[in-house]
């Protein structure tokens, strides 16, 4: 992409925390025409998932995008990979396929988290987000949840990750109204 503010990127298997940087949502608009223009109308809805979606947060300075389709099975591969997207292959999640966009170094830019029309796992990954951006409360306690996580896994992204799922939970609870104890 050209022009203007770049992802830093994570190192491959790696974690890095950067301040909330505003030039997010931007990227995420650029990134996000490119991908309509190799999807065009098999794209129901694409939205900007992640830390870097959650405001004033550290995170980790690449994208992380959802994009939920009509018909999954006839997922542009070719676009994708003409446009710099690794195929990433299936995540052992049905109905769910995954794309990174490497800069220099093979640091990750971009997570395209690409979803069937009926995957619960896509209305999740909105609702936490937009859940968090309304309770600051949370936000600040996954950010802490991120700081220490990174300073326990800084070269280990599976672990840093898995060990934010108790909190993805918690947050999926409180946002359907229900208690967490």
């Amino acid at each position: 992409m050209s022009g203007g503010y770049v992802m830093l990127g994570v190192p491959r298997n790696g974690v890095s925390l950067v301040n909330h940087n505003e030039n997010w949502a931007n990227e995420f608009k650029k990134a996000k025409k490119i991908l309509e223009n190799i999807h065009k109308d098999n794209i129901i809805d694409i939205q900007h998932v992640g830390s870097t979606a959650i405001n004033g947060i550290m995170a980790k300075p690449l994208l992380d995008i959802a994009i939920m389709f009509k018909d999954i099975s006839i997922i542009n591969l070719k676009g994708m990979q003409e446009n710099g997207y690794d195929y990433c292959g299936d995540t052992g999640v049905a109905g769910k396929y995954f794309f990174v966009l490497r800069g220099e170094d093979e640091v990750s830019l971009q997570h395209i988290h690409c979803y069937a029309e009926d995957s619960e796992y896509f209305a999740a990954q909105i609702n936490f987000r937009d859940y968090i951006n309304s309770h600051p409360e949370y936000a600040r306690e996954y950010e802490s949840l991120k700081q220490e996580l990174y300073k326990q896994y800084p070269d280990d992204r599976k672990k840093y990750t898995s060990g934010k799922v108790a909190f993805f939970n918690k947050i999926k609870l409180i946002a359907n109204g229900n208690r967490y104890e």
